[in-house]
């Protein structure tokens, strides 16, 4: 579909430049670097690396166009399709952990807006930080190393479920995305209300 290949190219585009903007504007800015920043540094750079997936993908797109079905195996069973699988996977699992931590962080922040002593240091969530990291790592290494795989369709996402491994995998990494959801959904719920409700000591 041509609307399909421009729209890629389009989303791609604006994706790779616009993450590297903020990134930038961020390092290189002379204010100091706050809890704010850092989190939207890791989140810039997340959506950066899932806009140069989809460059890959859209560029992979145009290379084997009406002929993919000779550079099928090439490509599914080759390094660009496990770069592309891995670049998507960490990205995605950076940008949904990061996205929960700035919702907690938020909600942290705006509970115990009158107590200074409680809220979250830089160190604290440097530390948070570092484990979605080690996670988002760990996710996207396993299927480079047999645990489910990238080579089982063109987009190079990890849809093997052949073996009980692969399965539980991927339905781990569903249910922790969805857990994701509903912490951020909780924060911002609890947000909400702590605005709203004049009774909350907090808000007074």
């Amino acid at each position: 579909f041509p609307f399909l290949r421009c729209l890629t190219w389009i989303i791609s585009f604006f994706a790779v430049t616009g993450n590297l903007a903020v990134l930038v504007i961020l390092l290189i800015s002379h204010r100091k670097l706050t809890i704010s920043r850092f989190l939207m540094c890791n989140l810039g750079f997340a959506d950066l690396c899932m806009g140069l997936y989809l460059m890959l993908i859209a560029f992979m797109d145009h290379y084997s166009r009406h002929e993919y079905y000779n550079r099928a195996t090439d490509w599914q069973l080759g390094p660009g399709c496990g770069i592309a699988g891995f670049l998507i996977v960490f990205a995605g699992e950076l940008s949904v952990y990061t996205l929960t931590v700035i919702s907690i962080e938020r909600w942290h922040t705006i509970i115990n807006a009158m107590h200074v002593n409680k809220r979250l240091r830089m160190h604290h969530v440097t530390a948070m930080m570092g484990v979605g990291w080690g996670f988002s790592l760990l996710v996207a290494l396993l299927p480079l190393v047999g645990v489910s795989s990238y080579s089982k369709v063109s987009i190079c996402l990890p849809m093997d479920i052949d073996t009980p491994g692969s399965q539980v995998y991927v339905v781990a990494v569903l249910i922790l995305n969805v857990v994701a959801f509903i912490v951020v959904c909780y924060c911002y719920i609890c947000i909400y209300l702590s605005i709203h409700n004049p009774e909350q000591s907090s808000t007074r």
